[in-house]
């Protein structure tokens, strides 16, 4: 069988060491990993060589030539975890008289919402002229929706009456403010995804009328809002171009690997290459989302045939790259307990190596899983393959032995959690005690 190792580019100087700047700004005290990223247990290395993305001289492109307003709201959406739908809702439970519009009055409901802030009637008074942008007195669906997406957050939790909590943004959100490199927005044009329908091949995302352009673009957005490095985030900007999740190829990768090498550097690239088999390997119980952390890993080479091996020091920035592909596809309104559960089994053994931003998605999907099991996932995907008449492939049907009793590996997880991370015997396993387990003793 053939084998493919990519070893790592030559060891490199930290960023900062090298007095890298750009037109992004990434700070050069951060030893090539944003101040707003945060690690439990492992640091992005450095892997910039002097192949790697040269500092540009030209002004990045403006936030309205990288996506249209649409799709911006869209990729806010993402990184607010709230959709148009769950902010409508909020808005139509302010508006107590149903009048269509909210009041200075009812501005007071928002408190619930956002239980770390204090709405004294100054507070009030500037959230209502910040809102009420046409100056009516009133707050409409639509001024509602526009302040939310760009000032709230979600804190994937709800109280005990089920209210959505939230967080206030210390600053506005402002998707693609810093643009895109005009060399990168016309290596994207020269490709061709524009014209490329985004298509959806998971049990949980929705294409949204979305071109590849679209998805790439706000995955290079949001991988910069949760603090990747700069190459890594270039990568998200082109990470399925050899491959994408159906087989589609929107370029000959034995063509492209030398030409990107040159245009984005070798590690940029090199991500770009390893993308497609880590994501194919994603359900696998060895694979990129799974196996054990703090080691190298082998998955199917889905591009050239054979093994390729995804170097543990390069794991992080796939596991990222994985977690942003889905996130900017999911539906965000899915409260299905079930559906979230197993989203957060997926990830649950690399949280450890993601970016907070990838870290706080994951833990809204554990949030939204109360109350579910390990064997309602398994009878959730038995049963859409069955109301399908299809058969299940041999993928899913690895995937589906690790929720399968008695020796599924997931059933191992539920039952030390039942068993072990019940700290305080008060028969529940609160946040704190869930992120305590030893989840690597099953996946071993």
């Amino acid at each position: 069988m053939a084998r493919s190792t990519l070893g790592l580019a030559s060891a490199a100087a930290f960023l900062a060491a090298s007095g890298y700047t750009d037109a992004f700004s990434v700070p050069s005290q951060s030893n090539f990993v944003s101040t707003k990223t945060k690690r439990s247990s492992f640091a992005f290395p450095s892997l910039l060589t002097n192949n790697s993305i040269r500092p540009s001289t030209h002004h990045s492109s403006t936030s309205l030539a990288v996506l249209s307003k649409e799709q911006a709201l869209h990729t806010a959406e993402r990184l607010a975890g709230m959709s148009r739908g769950e902010i409508q809702h909020i808005f139509e439970d302010l508006d107590a008289d149903g009048s269509g519009a909210i009041d200075l009055a009812e501005l007071d409901l928002l408190a619930k919402y956002f239980p770390g802030e204090t709405f004294t009637p100054e507070v009030r008074a500037k959230l209502m002229k910040e809102i009420d942008t046409d100056g009516n007195g009133e707050i409409d669906a639509e001024e509602f929706y526009q302040w939310m997406v760009v000032n709230a957050k979600s804190d994937g939790s709800a109280d005990s009456k089920g209210t959505k909590q939230m967080q206030m943004r210390q600053a506005r959100l402002e998707v693609g403010k810093d643009g895109i490199d005009p060399h990168l927005m016309e290596l994207l044009d020269e490709l061709g995804v524009g014209a490329v329908v985004q298509k959806v091949t998971h049990p949980l995302h929705s294409a949204f009328g979305r071109t590849l352009y679209d998805h790439f673009v706000s995955c290079y957005l949001i991988s910069k809002e949760w603090g990747n490095p700069e190459f890594v985030a270039v990568a998200n900007l082109f990470h399925a171009l050899y491959q994408r999740g159906d087989g589609m190829r929107a370029v000959d990768f034995t063509e492209y690997r030398p030409k990107l090498q040159e245009k984005l550097g070798k590690d940029v690239e090199q991500l770009i290459y390893l993308f497609p088999s880590a994501h194919k390997s994603a359900l696998l119980a060895d694979g990129i989302l799974m196996a054990p952390v703090g080691e190298d890993i082998e998955v199917p080479n889905v591009l050239e045939g054979g093994m390729v091996t995804i170097p543990k020091e390069l794991r992080p920035y796939l596991v990222d790259m994985e977690v942003i592909n889905s996130h900017d596809q999911h539906v965000l309104e899915n409260s299905n307990p079930v559906h979230n559960l197993w989203s957060f089994y997926q990830h649950a053994t690399v949280m450890p190596i993601m970016s907070e931003g990838a870290r706080e998605s994951i833990i809204e999907y554990q949030k939204r899983g109360a109350g579910a099991s390990v064997a309602d996932v398994l009878n959730w995907h038995e049963g859409r393959f069955a109301d399908g008449g299809k058969e299940i492939p041999e993928l899913w049907q690895k995937h589906l032995e690790l929720f399968r009793a008695p020796d599924g590996k997931f059933v191992c997880v539920e039952e030390n959690l039942k068993r072990l991370a019940d700290k305080d015997g008060d028969g529940e396993i609160d946040w704190d005690e869930f992120v305590s387990a030893d989840f690597q003793q099953c996946f071993v």
